[in-house]
């Protein structure tokens, strides 16, 4: 106040109505929820397909939980077969599901376009499989045994196409976090500054038990790049997939480092798993 007037202007127009400004606010929080809504139901198909159909020399990657081999392997499968990824990552994928998933995709298994690899842990509770297409050549594969669960290690032969020259491929799942002991959690999500690190061109992919809030996670990847989140779907849910996308947690990434780079990511719907799965297109940086 100045010589007991307001500083402000004269008032020109009536004010609003509370209920009004109440409805104004309700109406945009209800446009907002129905934007997130969409993305979280399942992201538009942005990634496209892989193989011949890369443009680019990119290349793309799937991951997906399969919750103690219990995806429906028929429906993975097909999801393979229409999205034609390059390079696949299944954490928990074992017994039959792995065997039927051979018999469709594994060239040495009866099956056609992809080499399989695969690694299980001491009881078989989380094991790994990993798919190759056959068209990117026969690739150096080692296990990973610093961590709870086995990682797969996947080499590319420099002879690959693209992007997939000379790049390594790590199929990672850090084991959960439970209450009252977050230790060995904490200490595989570290260990992805491993990879992160590693000053090559390198792909990281599979359930990571962590969201970008995690501190530990931001930390362990901070010299990668998250597909989700650089592509602007950081926040469509990965699980759990019974509730909608916009109240889960994104926990399963693809990340990329020492020169690729995220294009373009997806969430999509997967049957018999508690999980959906991932889709990242990756190109040159």
């Amino acid at each position: 106040m100045v010589g007991g007037r307001s500083r402000r202007g004269p008032r020109t127009g009536r004010a609003v109505p509370a209920p009004l400004v109440a409805l104004a606010l309700g109406l945009v929080g209800i446009v907002a929820l129905a934007t997130v809504g969409a993305r979280a139901a399942g992201s538009a198909p942005a990634v496209g397909t892989g193989g011949a159909d890369s443009a680019g020399g990119s290349l793309v990657v799937l991951s997906l939980n399969t919750y103690k081999g219990q995806a429906d392997p028929d429906a993975l499968a097909d999801l393979v077969r229409d999205r034609n990824p390059d390079l696949v990552a299944l954490p928990e994928a074992r017994g039959d599901l792995r065997r039927r998933l051979a018999s469709r995709l594994d060239d040495d298994q009866g099956g056609s376009g992809y080499r399989a690899y695969s690694a299980d842990d001491t009881n078989d509770a989380s094991g790994m499989t990993v798919f190759v297409r056959s068209s990117l050549g026969r690739p150096t594969v080692t296990q990973d045994r610093t961590g709870t669960f086995p990682t797969i290690v996947v080499d590319l032969p420099r002879s690959a196409p693209g992007v997939a020259s000379g790049l390594r491929f790590v199929a990672i799942h850090p084991r959960s976090p439970r209450p009252g002991g977050t230790g060995s959690w904490a200490r595989d999500v570290s260990g992805l500054s491993r990879w992160c690190g590693a000053g090559r061109p390198t792909v990281v992919a599979g359930d990571m038990n962590s969201t970008e809030d995690h501190q530990v996670f931001a930390d362990a990847t901070a010299e990668c790049t998250d597909a989700g989140s650089v592509t602007g779907d950081g926040l469509t849910g990965t699980w759990p997939s019974w509730l909608p996308g916009f109240l889960g947690a994104q926990i399963d990434h693809v990340l990329t480092a020492g020169g690729p780079r995220p294009t373009a990511f997806e969430v999509v719907p997967a049957a018999g798993t508690d999980h959906r799965a991932i889709l990242a297109r990756i190109g040159e940086g």
